[in-house]
């Protein structure tokens, strides 16, 4: 793929979705391309995130643990960013990504996501502005269903 393609698959990603091509492009000409087997590992629940995935080519599991269990929960097909939020706040993985077949990435890491956002401060400020409508949106569905919760009956009186 191209740069100017890798960046308009960026651009299909919600939280780059206001970027101006010229960040994006810069984002993915700067990003190290990473080859999986199928099996393989992308990204692992509960470790440290660096890096966040642009799948360029091949699917992958996306799997959450419940217990002791890895459940899989959705597949992520090209175009997919997995990682985003947690490597942008430097968190933990809140899910783990298995290569099914032969995948190809577009591995975007912390220090060049924090270097073009210092660099080019609009682009911070875009993608900032999204992941805050994020949240808001994601505090406002929490409040709906605290509210729902608040309004049932206590257990004992079933």
């Amino acid at each position: 793929m191209s740069v100017r393609a890798d960046a308009e698959t960026l651009r299909q990603i919600p939280i780059f979705a206001e970027c101006e091509p010229v960040h994006l492009q810069l984002l993915a000409f700067a990003s190290e391309r990473q080859h999986f087997v199928s099996g393989e590992i992308i990204i692992s629940q509960g470790k440290k995130a660096k890096s966040a995935f642009l799948l360029l080519s091949g699917y992958a599991d996306i799997q959450q643990s419940l217990g002791s269990q890895n459940q899989s929960i959705a597949k992520a097909e090209p175009g997919a960013l997995l990682g985003e939020v947690a490597m942008i706040g430097k968190s933990t993985y809140a899910i783990t990504a298995l290569a099914l077949g032969s995948v190809s990435t577009a591995r975007l890491d912390h220090a060049l996501f924090l270097r073009v956002a210092s660099e080019y401060p609009e682009f911070g400020q875009s993608v900032f502005r999204v992941l805050a409508r994020r949240l808001e949106n994601s505090m406002l569905d929490f409040e709906s269903v605290r509210g729902k919760f608040l309004r049932t009956k206590p257990f004992l009186d079933l």
